[in-house]
């Protein structure tokens, strides 16, 4: 690369990680794994190594199980907010969009539910979050009807949110 000795730079696959934002109408989940592959990083998530060699399923004690039941009882949608510790951009959305006056009162609507993907690794699997943050909105049967990758400025989100409302 012109201007950055590459002998400089430290790389650590193992360890790095980034959120990628893109549209799905232009690009395909697939071809986004193959772009990401190209550049020498596995896509996805996957579970932290752990010592414990029980096979239980997470999906079993999933928040989202619980935030589909509450939402199936009380008649509303339910937001699930999948991220992580170190994303950087989980941090920002929590910061600027989730405190957000208008958010607020959009997510009166909705059960909301907050999905660590470290924690959660076979959650994420389900609903196929390959980026993060990931915002998934889901009716209280599972469907999805909406999902955001990336960053979302608060005003675009709560018109997104009171949108999914309205019946």
């Amino acid at each position: 690369m012109p201007g950055i000795q590459e002998d400089n730079i430290d790389v650590n696959l193992d360890r790095d990680a980034f959120t990628v934002g893109y549209d799905a109408s232009l690009v395909t989940l697939d071809s986004m794994y193959e772009a990401i592959r190209e550049l020498g990083y596995s896509p996805g998530l996957q579970a932290p190594e752990s010592s414990d060699t029980s096979s239980a399923d997470d999906t079993e004690s999933s928040p989202i199980d619980s935030a589909l039941s509450a939402a199936s009882q009380t008649d509303k949608l339910v937001l699930v907010d999948f991220s992580a510790e170190w994303c950087a951009a989980c941090k920002v959305l929590e910061a600027q969009v989730f405190t957000d006056a208008s958010v607020i009162e959009a997510l009166q609507n909705y059960v909301f539910v907050e999905v660590d993907t470290d924690t959660f690794p076979e959650s994420s699997k389900t609903y196929n979050v390959v980026g993060m943050p990931t915002l998934v909105v889901l009716s209280a049967s599972g469907e999805e009807l909406y999902r955001n990758v990336g960053l979302i400025t608060p005003e675009e989100f709560s018109q997104k949110l009171n949108e999914l409302t309205v019946k």
